[in-house]
This record gives C-alpha cells, sequence and structure tokens, in this order.
C-alpha cells in the first residue's frame, strides 16, 4: 500500500507527468528536458529525484551526461502497471502531443550526444506497413538483430496481405505476430540511428523525421499492385522479398556490421558521415 501511495504522489502533479511522458520510448538527459519544457534546470532535476525514487524512471550515466528512461518491464509490477496506465490515460492528450513535437525538435538539434544504446535503433517506413517495411524489419532481425532494435511503420497503416506472410514463411519468418503499425506511434516519441523509407509515396510525403541521425532512401516495388494469377502474385512478393534482402545485406558488408558471414560485436558505432 505504501509503496502504490509513493507513485500515486509521484505522478499527482502535471510537470512531472509530462516529464515522465516525454522519456517513454527515448532516454533523455537534464540538457534535453530544459530545451522542452519551461522550467529551471534545478525544478526539472526535483521532478527527475521524485520520479527516480519510486521506480518509475532509472538513470544511467554515459560520460559527462546522465540520461534518464523509463523503469524496465521487470522492474516492481506495482511501477509496471502504473506506467501503462499512464500511457493510456495520457496517450491522446494534446498537451503530450506538444511536448512531443519539442522533444523531436530537442533531439534534433541538440548539442548533446545521441542516447547511449547497446543496439542501433533502425525504423523502416513505407505507405501502408503492410508488405515491404514488414520484410525489412524481419529480415534486418534475422541477419541482424543482436546488433540492431528494429521497427517498421506505415503513414497509412493497413492489413498485412496473406501472401507477405506466406512469402516469409517460405524463407523461415513468422510474421504472424507481427501488426501494422502507424508512424505516429513513433514520430516524436523515440530516437532513431536510422529511419529507412522503402517506397516513393513514403519518402515524398515524410521527408523529414525529427529525431533520427540518418535518413536512406531504398525505394522497391510495391508487391500488392501486381496483377495476375495467385501465382504471379506470390512471384512478386518473392521478388520484392528478396531483393530486400539483397539490398539489406549489401548494406550490412559496405558498412562493416557483417564481414566474411561474421557479425561484429553488440557496441556498434554509426559509420554514416
Amino acid at each position: 500500500m505504501k509503496k502504490l501511495i509513493n507513485i500515486a504522489q509521484a505522478i499527482s502533479d502535471e510537470s512531472r507527468l509530462r516529464i515522465l511522458m516525454s522519456l517513454e520510448g527515448t532516454p533523455l538527459c537534464l540538457q534535453h528536458l530544459t530545451e522542452i519544457f519551461d522550467l529551471a534546470p534545478s525544478t526539472i532535476s526535483t521532478h527527475l529525484h521524485i520520479l527516480e525514487n519510486v521506480g518509475l524512471i532509472r538513470s544511467q550515466p554515459s560520460g559527462r551526461w546522465r540520461y534518464f528512461s523509463w523503469a524496465q518491464e521487470d522492474s516492481d509490477p506495482a511501477v509496471v502497471e502504473a506506467l501503462k496506465w499512464v500511457r493510456k490515460v495520457l496517450a491522446n492528450d494534446p498537451t503530450i502531443a506538444d511536448d512531443a513535437a519539442r522533444k523531436a525538435v530537442a533531439l534534433q538539434n541538440s548539442s548533446v550526444p545521441p542516447p547511449p544504446s547497446k543496439k542501433l535503433r533502425i525504423l523502416f517506413l513505407c505507405t501502408g506497413n503492410s508488405c515491404r517495411s514488414q520484410m525489412a524489419e524481419a529480415i534486418l532481425r534475422k541477419h541482424a538483430g543482436h546488433l540492431f532494435e528494429v521497427h517498421s511503420a506505415g503513414l497509412d497503416p493497413r492489413a498485412i496481405p496473406p501472401e507477405t506472410y506466406q512469402v516469409m514463411k517460405e524463407i523461415g519468418l513468422d510474421l504472424s505476430e507481427q501488426k501494422p503499425k502507424s508512424i505516429f506511434n513513433f514520430l516524436g516519441k523515440q530516437y532513431f540511428h536510422y529511419v529507412i523509407t522503402v517506397c516513393e509515396n513514403a519518402e515524398s510525403k515524410c521527408p523529414v523525421f525529427p529525431g533520427a541521425v540518418y535518413r536512406l532512401y531504398w525505394p522497391f516495388e510495391d508487391p500488392e499492385k501486381a496483377t495476375g494469377s495467385d501465382e504471379e502474385r506470390l512471384r512478386k512478393f518473392r521478388e520484392v522479398r528478396d531483393q530486400i534482402e539483397t539490398r539489406i545485406l549489401a548494406w550490412l558488408h559496405e558498412k562493416g556490421f557483417l564481414s566474411s558471414d561474421r557479425y561484429m560485436g553488440p557496441h556498434v558505432h554509426v559509420r554514416e558521415k
């Protein structure tokens, strides 16, 4: 009961709730938070101290900076449930949306180094998140999942067609648990080292992705537009699947993430210049 009371008291302040929500998905340091909120650094530090004391957030030093992030899923059950509840209640709150927009700008323009991460974060982006970006997510995770935290999203999410599931299953990748996701699940909320657009439409309609270090464009034909018999459509899905895998493997080798069929260690530095 005492633990629950302490958590309730910690989230009873509007500024603390806003700071807590800004830490969802991306570790931030005090410098980032002062760029997002119109609050004195000492005030923000006090709020962070209260949130950390009850276990809602954790901190991690990195060089001269200290980054704050949400507690992990294996934290105290009361903390995990409280964070789930806060996320659900404030999911569509306009103040939180405004804070997310300022967070995206802060991450893009701040002189502070990117948040520390053992894995590089990658987002594959297309129109519907139904074929190409889903394939790319699964294929990169297959070849270098221990190097990357991989996600995918779409500008206008639509159902994943059965052909996508089938052709991916043919190469040993089960997408049955995958669901189409909106770009707004990530925009302004999470930081990515790479955002890779895999279709022309998404590239033209989303030319800027705040909170991304590098933006790459790998266009592939949309297999859902294929016509003809069922077998002819499947052939197009397989063709695009293989093109995506070839492109990913070439990029991994080009950047040194793969060398002579052997992976590099888990701590990798971004190599783009």
